[in-house]
């Protein structure tokens, strides 16, 4: 399913302005072999939808500026570092249809342009002549406190891979940290660079978070309920691959006895068959834990539009509102 027409016209507008401002800045490095490296993965193409909702919510706001752009540039090369180094991490070899940055290049290598990615990120901000100095210090804060969040998300999904007795408020906690934090981050800088009140900013801050919640139990749904077309990989993929995704860990919480076909598949990898996971499936929806997790995510959804109502309609609130029901229509 593609996004809604709303929000892809506004990529259409908002990205190619973005696009420049990224190569531009990972352009500046003289090594050139590191230069290739930090392209790679922007090269590769992605929709910039988290650079661009700075933007957005100033348009919300009634005061988009230039330092939307930039700030928006800065948090999507960051967002790029954390895929570069989250493949290391995961040994996957390919990321939107190319080989990985660590494949493409050499594992050191993939990791010095991520550290510089990083590094990059915030010399575009501090050198900005469109954004205000005295909010400099709460946008430094905002996204470094990000970064911190996403590494502990990134390492708790390490720790949870060899754990069976983990809890959805562990799982919720580390999806935070992996995916939703992002989305926090964007809107509330897109607040602040518009000169919202604390009460705005916080209403953001809110909506982006139980936005991100919504989106990353989505993608766990999709997994097992959607075929390979909607997901871009084979269904049941994060259960062969022992994932401890939404479902897993409601199905292993549930004290259900009727696991069996489940046990049989988690983290089996290429031993085992499409009936097999098919059978798994049926596992998760005996136990409730699909209708479980999409409440989950129903949930976050509401919350996220029930934020949205505070703020005035304009073109704006419709792109960011098509967005927020895009989510949950993905399942529906």
């Amino acid at each position: 399913m593609s996004l809604p027409e709303s929000v892809l016209s506004s990529l259409k507008e908002h990205s190619p302005i973005i696009e420049k401002i990224i190569i531009d800045t990972l352009s500046t490095s003289n090594q050139e072999k590191l230069q290739s490296a930090m392209l790679y993965l922007i090269e590769s193409g992605g929709k910039r939808l988290r650079a661009s909702l700075p933007y957005l919510v100033g348009d919300l706001l009634g005061e988009s500026k230039h330092s939307h752009y930039e700030v928006g540039a800065a948090i999507e090369i960051i967002h790029n570092f954390t895929l570069i180094h989250d493949d290391i991490m995961d040994d996957d070899l390919v990321r939107r249809g190319r080989p990985s940055v660590h494949v493409a290049f050499d594992v050191p290598t993939a990791i010095n342009a991520g550290d510089a990615m990083l590094a990059t990120a915030f010399e575009l901000i501090s050198s900005s002549n469109t954004i205000d100095l005295e909010k400099l210090p709460v946008l430094v804060k905002i996204i470094g406190e990000m970064v911190r969040r996403v590494s502990e998300g990134q390492q708790l999904d390490i720790d949870n891979e060899n754990r069976r007795n983990i809890t959805i408020e562990d799982y919720l906690h580390m999806i935070e940290g992996k995916t939703a934090v992002m989305f926090e981050a964007c809107a509330k800088i897109g607040g602040i660079l518009s000169n919202a009140s604390e009460e705005e900013i916080l209403l953001l801050g809110k909506w982006g978070l139980n936005l991100g919640l919504c989106f990353q139990i989505v993608d766990d749904l999709i997994d097992v309920i959607s075929d390979s077309s909607t997901s871009g990989k084979p269904i049941g993929s994060d259960l062969v691959q022992g994932k401890m995704t939404c479902m897993t860990i409601h199905a292993i919480n549930s004290n259900s006895s009727k696991l069996e076909n489940l046990n049989l598949v988690l983290g089996k990898g290429n031993e085992v068959s499409r009936e097999m996971i098919d059978s798994a499936i049926s596992d998760l929806n005996e136990s409730g834990s699909i209708e479980f997790c999409m409440d989950l995510a129903k949930k976050f959804h509401r919350i996220s539009k029930e934020c949205l109502t505070k703020f005035n309609k304009n073109n704006a609130h419709k792109v960011l509102s098509d967005l927020t029901d895009y989510h949950i229509s993905r399942i529906n």
